[in-house]
């Protein structure tokens, strides 16, 4: 095997490092919140988030130290192995690019004037198990109603559309509105004026985005690793070619001296 070059073959066990140290934080990390989320009611809705956080960290970290040894000690084999499972995982993760990229785009989607009648409204005739959620949006988000905001609502507007401070998208609720039943009608009540929808589509743009991101620079540091250790192995299966030495019957013996004669040595 021919020796490989210095800077080729530690800016990949500086790179590789790198990724196992990231693997083993997102190890700890996904860890961490298993342990908190367990026996609450949200585990089960991120237990398959947690399991591919497990599989992908696992073996990014188990790939990185076999390429780290297999570098440092120049084995072609180990370095074929992480060349085979790197690719494997940036395949699995430029999927998991794509879907992002589709849902973001569904996303956009849902603001669109064609899908408006999808939303039922009015929306105190909707679904009583999806009112919960959106009583939560809606103080969260501090908006109110789904795309045409209060309208949404009709007559029957919900507490969580008041407004709880002073604020510049808040506006009066209609006179005929359920909110001044049990309220002096001489004290004018302010409700959110903007909708929930646009607000939580860009929130959710916002995660995809940085996901997507995050995604694009992960792949970008494996296929680095990966395109080194290629060039490693390259490196260490090339044939080191040794000039052949031919015998010349042309060579004399007698024109070496000894040292010993003419008292050269004392």
């Amino acid at each position: 095997m021919s020796p490989v070059n210095a800077c080729l073959k530690w800016g990949f066990i500086v790179v590789t490092c790198l990724i196992g140290l990231a693997s083993g934080l997102t190890l700890g990390l996904t860890l961490f919140g298993h342990g908190y989320f367990h026996g609450t009611d949200d585990l089960e809705d991120m237990m398959l988030a947690i399991k591919v956080l497990y599989g992908i960290a696992t073996a990014t970290f188990l790939l990185a130290v076999i390429g780290v040894y297999g570098a440092s000690k120049g084995k072609p084999w180990l370095l074929i192995i992480f060349s085979v499972g790197m690719s494997l995982t940036i395949v699995f993760v430029a999927f998991d690019f794509v879907a992002l990229t589709i849902l973001r785009k569904q996303a956009g989607e849902l603001t669109l004037i064609e899908h408006r009648d999808c939303w039922l409204t009015p929306l105190d005739t909707a679904n009583a198990t999806d009112l919960p959620m959106l009583h939560e949006f809606q103080h969260l988000l501090q908006c109110c109603g789904v795309e045409k905001g209060y309208e949404d609502w009709g007559s029957h507007i919900h507490k969580s559309c008041i407004c709880e401070i002073d604020e510049i998208d808040c506006i009066p609720a209609p006179a005929n509105s359920s909110l001044y039943e049990d309220h002096d009608s001489s004290l004018m009540i302010m409700i959110y004026q903007r909708p929930c929808l646009p607000i939580l589509v860009h929130y959710v743009n916002l995660v995809i985005d940085v996901m997507i991101t995050i995604l694009a620079t992960v792949v970008l540091f494996w296929s680095t690793c990966l395109v080194l250790a290629i060039l490693i192995v390259v490196q260490l299966k090339r044939k080191v070619e040794v000039p052949p030495v031919y015998y010349s019957a042309e060579a004399k013996a007698g024109n070496y001296a000894s040292l010993a004669e003419n008292g050269d040595i004392a």
